[in-house]
Parts: structure tokens; sequence; C-alpha cells
């Protein structure tokens, strides 16, 4: 469903209350892959997944409610940078040829020193350019939280927060500039950083496609 690039792509405060699965009924979406690392992992790629598990299993469960046959992996590992991503994951997600991707990776590069942007930001441009270019739809999400919010929270305001602010960033500019899908899964409140978890991931992602679908349906 790969098309022209539409400025309601970008969604950087998200409503994090329930999404509405039905909403979905005239998705096309046929095969989900998802990429990255800890922010993206899975429980694995069953047919059948649980409504408060990971929320790319639930984003799966949600497409499947119109179309009981989409084929749903998750290719995401814990350890993986984004370089590793794209060397190990990449040519995967490709050979699945999905028409749905999410790609979170650069976080577990952002939690440490030294923190080079520039190259994890050409990492996720040789990744998210590879899956657009073969016709895929594609999500990243910022500042995702479920995996990482409990050591960026220990550490509130200093600086893996700040790396991790920066890496959310060049990712949502990323995004706009390939026509994908941005959401950014954090609020500010206070001056303070506000992390949610695996529904609220989903149920913002769920609305970002729906969205979508009501801007071209409309069109």
């Amino acid at each position: 469903m790969n098309g022209a690039p539409l400025p309601e792509r970008h969604d950087s405060h998200p409503d994090t209350r329930g999404g509405d699965p039905t909403s979905l009924a005239d998705a096309p979406w046929q095969r989900f892959v998802v990429l990255g690392d800890s922010g993206a992992r899975s429980r694995g790629s069953s047919r059948k997944c649980s409504g408060s598990g990971p929320w790319a299993d639930q984003v799966a469960e949600a497409l499947r409610s119109p179309r009981p046959d989409l084929a749903y992996l998750n290719l995401s590992r814990a350890d993986h940078s984004a370089a590793q991503v794209r060397a190990k994951q990449l040519a995967k997600a490709l050979a699945f040829r999905g028409d749905l991707a999410a790609v979170v990776a650069g976080g577990r590069e952002a939690l440490r020193e030294p923190f080079d942007v520039d190259a994890t930001e050409a990492e996720l441009h040789r990744i998210v350019g590879a899956l657009r270019d073969s016709g895929a739809d594609v999500i990243t999400l910022g500042l995702y939280g479920p995996s990482l919010s409990a050591p960026v929270a220990a550490e509130r305001g200093s600086g893996p927060q700040q790396r991790l602010r920066l890496l959310a960033e060049r990712t949502r500019a990323l995004a706009l500039r390939h026509g994908a899908f941005h959401v950014d899964m954090v609020r500010e409140r206070d001056g303070r950083r506000t992390d949610v978890g695996d529904a609220a991931v989903a149920a913002a992602v769920i609305r970002r496609l729906v969205a979508h679908l009501d801007v071209t349906q409309a069109a």
C-alpha cells in the first residue's frame, strides 16, 4: 500500500486510550512484520495472541479481526543494535514480503555512551528506506516505553533520557522523509517524561493506522 507520503502520517502526541480494532475492518494489510530491539520484542509469532501481550502481538490480533489469515512475523531481538537489525533482520523481513512493517531500533545504543546518533540514524534510514522501497507501509515508534521505561525512569532527566529524546527526534524526521507512520509514545507533563505500556502503545498504533485509512478512503 505504498503511495505518496501523506502529511497525516506523523502523530507526535497520540491519545493513549483504548483503540477500536473494529475500525480496521477495511484494512488492506495482509502481511505484518516487526523488526527491532527490546522495544519491539514479542512472545512469538503464533496465530493467536493475548490481548494483554506485547504491543506488536496486540496490533497483529487487531489486524486479524477483519483478516483472520493475516501473516505475522516478529523478528526483533532484545540484544540487537540498529546495525544488527539491518544486518540480521532486514533481509528476512524483505523475504517475508510484508505490506506493513514496524521498526523499533536504536534504543539499545541510546542507553549507552558513547552514542553515535548519526550512525544510528543512517542504519534506520537503510532499514526504513528498504522496506518502503519494497512497497510496505512502515510504522516507527519514538521513545517507545515498554521495555525501556524502568532503566530510563531511574535516570529521569539524565544522559540516557536526553539521548533517547534525540533518537526520537531523528526517528520522527526520518519517518516523515520516507512517508512512514510515526508514533511518539511519550508526553511532556511539567517537564517530566511519562512512559506507557504495551496496551497503550498498541492502541496508539491502531489509531494511527485507522487515521491513515480514514484519510486514504476520503481522498
